[in-house]
């Protein structure tokens, strides 16, 4: 049976395993992981300054929020990615699949 939540997805490499949870539509995805007890980078507590919460989106980035104006300067300014997302400043719309340098 399918969920009617969108499902998060995180690839744990260095773990070897990979988890999922539900992620209720528009949950903020640094505030949903860490409601989780999944350990995500945040210097900054989410204020969107320290991009320390970057996230690698593997499958799914049309299913997040489009990037603000907060989140273009970070990932102007640290060199990010396509595939890469800061967590404090993204909504969950639909599944997702991410990982993190660390995991």
């Amino acid at each position: 049976m399918m969920s009617a939540m969108p499902r998060v997805k995180m690839r744990m490499t260095h773990a070897q395993k990979t988890d999922e949870i539900d992620a209720p539509k528009k949950s903020n995805l640094l505030k949903l992981l860490q409601s989780k007890g999944i350990s995500v980078g945040s210097a900054c507590g989410g204020m969107g300054i320290c991009a320390s919460c970057k996230v690698t989106v593997i499958q799914g980035a049309s299913h997040l929020s489009p990037p603000n104006e907060i989140e273009e300067d970070l990932a102007e300014r640290n060199n990010l990615q396509r595939n890469e997302r800061i967590s404090c400043q993204t909504e969950v719309l639909g599944d997702i699949e991410i990982t993190t340098g660390y995991w």
